[in-house]
């Protein structure tokens, strides 16, 4: 898969390489630059890949019980 790239971040909002935009869960004190909201955009998309594949293996051992 792609790696989407933070291409805007605002206090309320980001954007991605694809035109998508997410609203932030609450307003930031402060605006991260583009790179560093990078780093934390992948670590979290990274842990929530993590998450989906573990619960996707577990329900494919429980299937095939």
């Amino acid at each position: 898969m792609k790696r989407a790239m933070v291409t805007r971040v605002t206090k309320t909002e980001f954007e991605l390489d694809d035109g998508r935009i997410y609203q932030h869960p609450f307003e930031l004190d402060e605006v991260p630059t583009n790179e560093e909201f990078q780093r934390i955009y992948d670590h979290w998309r990274e842990l929530f890949e993590k998450e989906l594949d573990d619960e996707q293996e577990t329900n494919r051992d429980s299937e095939g019980r």
